[in-house]
């Protein structure tokens, strides 16, 4: 099953620097996907952080235009047993992190790697690493890295630095959110948006006043997707599968509501890499603060050198707050 994603456009000069990303973005997944032609996605983000959602879209993009058939799509939660069986490639969706921060999306992919049959393909999209402790890498080590089937994409030149002795093979490759280009937004109607972290990767003491965060699913909103998930679609509990358009339209909200919470801002700051990298395809200046384990600058420093972009880096929040 193939996905359309609206407003983008794949045509344009080398000069824009949008356009560039996307160009590598594809080349990089092109090479990931060699010979794959359908696939099973698995680990689709089903919570309210909107960057791993944009990342889903922007995947599906990559696979629309490359030809290259969903066959199903499943969250951890409800990943079916007959997947460990499946002689088609499985993917797992990118971002996130190796190495510990998020426990219940790194057992699924080991548990993947080890009970996938050996012989089918096992694709990890575009994510960053970033090793807690040594327990963490040696838990990678011992129950993913050595799957001889695995393609490893990573983010960034510090992940494929943490894993390349692990996997001679993983490769680099951009965030997927390139593949949906240049996004349509509305003039901005003040001076800044701030959209700041407040989770276990913020590396700021205290957030400004007037910050927002990726917008969490309040309790009614949860009693509401309950309600439609089991009267609309007869997912009667949490574990039954639902169909990709449907994941796939949830993904497609939350990019509207991400684009509605950075739209006002002319000048957008945050530590979000996904805030940072929406807001420049949308484009808006931005001024990117670093989160708890680099990700932000060692994204930058992979792939924005020379491009000309609006994005400049404060060492904390006061910094950027004097600039715009």
């Amino acid at each position: 099953m193939t996905l359309p994603i609206e407003n983008t456009r794949f045509e344009g000069p080398l000069a824009d620097p949008i356009e560039e990303m996307r160009r590598r973005s594809f080349l990089a997944l092109s090479r990931l996907h060699r010979g794959i032609e359908r696939l099973v996605l698995t680990d689709f983000p089903d919570y309210e952080n909107i960057g791993d959602s944009v990342i889903a879209l922007g995947q599906a993009e990559f696979w629309r235009r490359a030809g290259i058939e969903i066959d199903a799509t499943y969250s951890w939660r409800t990943l079916s047993p007959r997947v460990y069986e499946s002689t088609t490639p499985v993917a797992i969706q990118g971002g996130g992190n190796f190495g510990g921060l998020y426990p219940q999306h790194s057992g699924h992919r080991y548990l993947l790697s080890e009970s996938l049959r050996a012989d089918t393909e096992l694709i990890q999209l575009p994510q960053s690493v970033h090793f807690g402790s040594a327990a963490d890498r040696e838990e990678f080590a011992a129950r993913m890295a050595t799957r001889r089937t695995l393609r490893l994409a990573v983010r960034d030149e510090d992940s494929l630095a943490s894993v390349c002795d692990l996997v001679p093979q993983a490769m680099l490759a951009p965030d997927s959110v390139h593949m949906l280009g240049h996004l349509e937004a509305e003039p901005p109607t003040r001076g800044f948006v701030c959209l700041l972290r407040r989770d276990q990767e913020s590396a700021l003491p205290a957030a400004h006043p007037a910050a927002i965060d990726w917008p969490p699913l309040t309790f009614a909103d949860r009693v509401r997707q309950r309600a439609r998930r089991t009267i609309v679609e007869g997912a009667v509990t949490r574990s039954m599968n639902r169909s990709t358009e449907r994941w796939f339209a949830d993904a497609a909200q939350r990019l509207r509501t991400g684009i509605a919470l950075l739209t006002p801002g002319e000048t957008v700051v945050t530590d979000r890499l996904h805030a940072m990298l929406l807001a420049l395809q949308m484009g808006r200046r931005v001024i990117a603060i670093d989160n708890a384990n680099g990700k932000l600058t060692s994204y930058a420093a992979t792939w924005f050198d020379g491009l000309d972009l609006p994005l400049e880096f404060a060492p904390d929040l006061a910094a950027a707050m004097t600039d715009v």
